[in-house]
């Protein structure tokens, strides 16, 4: 069974599941793709924009509800997706800004524009805050493109770094192919998320991914990746 440690399940609250129907649907497929625990990640800007706590709250209880009801082998827990802005280590730091199942892993994301100066004084604030940074679908970010960025931002800065499912198995812009199976090839891709946002078209795909993982880059990196989640429950 696997874990999806970023995904956008809860409706209401961002632009994943519009609606508490497309929720269910959702965590019924979850199951069906071999999850057995999701973190539900919203997306939030930190300061800048007012995120509905009170609705994500009630929402993620309504799912709970839900699960126990069906009788699911599913788990969920509270986290975001923080788009990444100048009071995220404060906010963090203060409690304010929800970290992966309350850990000290925050999965922060970028804007596909940034510069990779940016980024990485970014990944140096939340690890001085005291936190893990974890760089949401580091795929997406044309200025991160060479391994030594990506070897750097894990050993100074302490990053880890997640892949969207989806990207194994489509192929990458001729540009982006080579850096990304490096990343694999080099053991640097510490997980494996859906980013699911809803159904149809970005539907998890938690198994068909880690099948792809297994047999292009073998059964030890996969095993290995599989595995690393559960630091985000450890502590």
């Amino acid at each position: 069974m696997y874990t999806d440690m970023h995904s956008h399940v809860i409706w209401g609250v961002d632009d994943g599941a519009k609606d508490r129907e497309e929720t269910w649907d959702m965590l019924r497929e979850a199951v069906n793709d071999g999850i057995s625990r999701i973190i539900c990640t919203p997306h939030i800007t930190p300061g800048v924009y007012p995120f509905p706590q009170d609705v994500f709250d009630d929402h993620f209880e309504q799912a709970l509800a839900f699960i126990r009801k069906e009788k699911l082998p599913l788990s969920l827990y509270k986290g975001a997706e923080l788009l990444y802005t100048d009071l995220t280590p404060r906010l963090l730091r203060e409690g304010k800004v929800p970290t992966l199942a309350g850990s000290r892993y925050a999965l922060i994301e970028f804007s596909p524009s940034d510069k990779a100066d940016h980024i990485t004084d970014a990944l140096q604030k939340v690890t001085g805050a005291g936190f893990v940074p974890i760089i949401a679908h580091m795929e997406r970010y044309p200025a991160i493109g060479k391994i030594r960025q990506a070897e750097e931002m894990k050993t100074r800065y302490h990053a880890l770094i997640q892949i969207n499912g989806r990207t194994l198995l489509r192929k990458a812009p001729l540009l982006r192919r080579g850096f990304q199976e490096e990343l694999f090839r080099r053991g640097l891709v510490d997980f494996i998320a859906t980013d699911t946002h809803a159904l149809p078209g970005r539907e998890t795909c938690m198994t068909p991914a880690m099948e792809v993982l297994k047999d292009k880059y073998g059964t030890v990196a996969a095993s290995a990746i599989r595995q690393r989640v559960n630091i985000l429950f450890d502590e």
